[in-house]
């Protein structure tokens, strides 16, 4: 009889075999996704369907900004931007004038990121680009196929606005868009497949780079507020955000994308985007509880008042369509926005009443709504109240003498400017530009 070896009290040939099929499982084994190790407090594996984010319970601003500041290099504009767009979500179904934003920097300085922050909300619709609200499109089964009805309730966001000027039709985009804003859309087609919809609650928020003021019309009363998320480049800032750049570039280079949520973004930020779609969605479930329970004082509620006038004046441009008439728009609408900015924004910051920190928030954006030749003229006449030459306007606006005399002109019409008389000491001989009395006290106003 053969000898067979025995180990623990088992054939040797049958360990052989096990340890065969062990080696086979092992080769089965895959990393645990990153997103599942809980590296982050709150970023365990949680609900992902179809590929996408989904939110986080969240009702803490405090709590949200923290996560933010841990995912990126974050700063006074990105948390400017990111709580005006949450304001804007939260306003889409309150009674009165819609608020419509547009969120402006130049590129790769955080807009996508936080539009695809604020997309993980079931409030909201994000579209690359869009070629109108309407469709002429009629199905056997009578399905309408308009944008408008997919927005009932909603807010759209449009993370690469740019993309929306090179539209031919954005005259008719805009158009249709204003219609919207009453809460009515009315179309008709040669199709008989026109529809007229009301009662439309929908809010917008655009975001690009500073190409977008070119869709700005003061004759057809625009409806955007502006939000800019940086003024400018700095050296320093720029030299900041390049190394922690690289240096994430470098520790990413090892991890494959296969195509999954949790490749695509890096866990703490992936949090932070959760969490912005989660407080988005529980501001919108409560806006109205909430917005009962905030209070402004008449100083705020004057200052509402300043800020729209003003923003009615700067945003003013001589009209490119007729000479017949000179006007502005009429600000009654502005005020509203801004009144509807400031409480929403107090809802957003978790508080109570609107303090100081909300009408800073709302004076910026305000200003950002104001820029323009407009706006830069009117600034350095403030500055001089012993007003300046024509010559002068035009070397510190950049502009030609003949394109500041027409500006000048058209200012003086709707009560901004003022000829004042020519200077009796000196060399020059020239009259000298002014703000008028009622402008350089709503300008006083609107520093303080």
């Amino acid at each position: 009889m053969p000898k067979v070896s025995i180990v623990g009290g088992m054939p040797l040939n049958a360990i052989n075999a096990r340890l065969v099929r062990l080696g086979k499982l092992l080769c089965l084994c895959q990393p645990v996704p990153p997103a599942w190790l809980g590296s982050v407090p709150g970023a365990s594996a949680g609900p992902v369907s179809g590929g996408e984010l989904t939110s986080l319970p969240c009702r803490s601003y405090h709590t949200l900004i923290m996560a933010w500041k841990k995912a990126l290099k974050w700063t006074v504009g990105l948390d400017c931007a990111l709580s005006v767009m949450a304001a804007t979500c939260a306003s889409t179904k309150i009674v009165g004038d819609q608020l419509w934003v547009k969120i402006m920097a130049p590129a790769s300085t955080g807009k996508s990121t936080l539009c695809e922050a604020v997309n993980i909300s079931k409030y909201v619709v994000s579209k690359s680009t869009i070629r109108g609200f309407h469709s002429g499109y009629q199905q056997s089964e009578g399905e309408d196929n308009s944008l408008i009805t997919k927005l009932r309730d909603m807010t759209l966001v449009i993370k690469d606005g740019d993309t929306l000027l090179q539209a031919p039709n954005l005259g008719q985009i805009l158009a249709e868009g204003r219609d919207i804003y009453d809460r009515t859309g009315r179309s008709d087609y040669r199709n008989k497949a026109g529809k007229d919809h009301s009662g439309v609650n929908m809010t917008w928020i655009l975001c690009g780079t500073a190409s977008l003021r070119y869709i700005d019309s003061s004759e057809l009363g625009q409806r955007f507020l502006d939000c800019v998320i940086m003024e400018g480049i700095d050296d320093d800032f720029e030299d900041e955000i390049l190394w922690r750049v690289a240096n994430r570039v470098d520790r990413n280079m090892a991890v494959e994308a296969d195509g999954s949520v949790e490749a695509t973004y890096e866990p703490e930020l992936a949090y932070a985007m959760r969490l912005t779609g989660g407080y988005i969605d529980y501001l919108r479930e409560n806006a109205a509880d909430l917005l009962s329970q905030v209070t402004i004082d008449e100083k705020a509620l004057r200052k509402c008042t300043r800020l729209g006038k003003f923003v009615a004046f700067m945003r003013a441009r001589p009209s490119k369509k007729q000479d017949e008439a000179i006007e502005r728009e009429f600000a009654p609408r502005l005020v509203s926005q801004h009144t509807r900015l400031a409480k929403c924004l107090a809802i957003v910051m978790n508080k109570s009443t609107v303090d100081e920190e909300v009408m800073r928030r709302v004076t910026k954006v305000a200003l950002d709504t104001a820029r323009g030749k407009t706006l830069q003229m009117s600034d350095h006449l403030y500055r001089s109240h012993d007003g300046l030459e024509i010559r002068s306007l035009a070397l510190n606006t950049n502009t030609t003498e003949d394109e500041t005399r027409k500006l000048l002109r058209f200012l003086r019409h709707i009560g901004v400017t003022e000829l004042g008389e020519a200077p009796k000491t000196g060399m020059s001989k020239q009259p000298r530009w002014k703000l008028t009395k009622r402008l350089r006290r709503l300008y006083g106003e609107i520093e303080r």
